[in-house]
């Protein structure tokens, strides 16, 4: 189960390195998936994480259990305080032609929801513009977020988890190790993804991808 919800998460990290700002990514689809470069990514995504867990050490009655009482929360609205960002959460998936969703507001942020809840085991990805023809986006900002700043997603019924960020890194949209990012782990973890870098006008969004790495605070 965990490997097949990471190699669907892979693949449509893979789609929307395509891209994923401005209005104009919002009118027209965010990218294509690549069907060759789609299997070729599962599999190394498959091969890392059987690998990890074998090195991984045994589980005692004192470790890690044989089941994980961490279901994750249904998320509607995340905050960064550092940013003065509030925003609303959108559910996206791959639409019909196999490409992944984006916020339909650019105020909103997308959580990719064939994924990984917050709070669960793994890493929940969610992704937000940087810009719109109307100008800067939810996050615009993200660039600034240094290790231990705060992210908290609130949920239905008051539900509230927070985060801390532990790093960030750019990569090239069309070149992206997704088994660093999607690599298995035992965590729970927040992904955020957004464009940065040089506007690329005949493929109608940035060159690069900013990832904003966090961990789940037990409190």
């Amino acid at each position: 189960m965990m490997n097949k919800q990471l190699v669907i998460i892979a693949l449509a990290f893979m789609v929307m390195l395509a891209g994923c700002s401005t209005t104009e990514a919002i009118e027209e689809p965010v990218g294509e998936l690549k069907s060759e470069q789609a299997v070729n990514e599962a599999k190394k995504v498959e091969e890392v994480t059987e690998s990890e867990k074998k090195s991984l050490p045994p589980r005692t009655s004192e470790g890690l259990s044989l089941t994980d009482s961490r279901v994750g929360i249904e998320p509607t609205s995340l905050e960064i305080p550092k940013l003065n960002v509030n925003a609303s959460i959108e559910d996206v998936g791959r639409i019909e032609n196999g490409q992944m969703g984006v916020p339909q507001d650019p105020d909103n942020i997308g959580w990719f929801e064939p994924g990984i809840l917050p709070g669960a085991q793994g890493n929940a990805v969610m992704a937000g513009h940087i810009d719109s023809l109307t100008g800067p986006s939810v996050f615009y900002e993200l660039d600034k977020l240094e290790e231990g700043d705060e992210i908290i997603v609130h949920g239905d019924d008051n539900e509230t988890l927070r985060f801390i960020v532990t790093g960030s890194k750019v990569y090239p949209r069309n070149d992206s190790p997704v088994d660093e990012i999607f690599g298995f782990n035992y965590s729970s973890g927040l992904t955020l993804i957004t464009c940065t870098g040089e506007y690329n006008r005949s493929v109608k969004t940035h060159e690069e991808r900013l990832v904003v790495y966090t961990e789940l605070v037990q409190e």
